[in-house]
């Protein structure tokens, strides 16, 4: 199977890697680690092993409720 059918648009996925969900907020990696190191056990945090995965849906919540980065 060709891998480019695979490809799912940002917008589209559940979960997000850190990369993604920087790119998608327009904010920094290092910012988007750090929102998971001081909230571990967010609703926005899906860890897989030591790998934290981003919900993009309630990350985006988590977001929109913010003042200020």
């Amino acid at each position: 199977m060709d891998k480019r059918k695979l490809e799912i648009p940002i917008w589209k996925k559940l979960l997000l890697s850190v990369e993604e969900a920087a790119a998608y907020a327009g904010i920094g990696e290092n910012k988007i680690r750090y929102y998971i190191k001081e909230n571990k056990h967010a609703d926005f945090i899906l860890w897989i092993g030591s790998h934290a995965k981003i919900k993009r849906p309630q990350f985006e919540k988590f977001i929109s409720e913010l003042s200020y980065i």
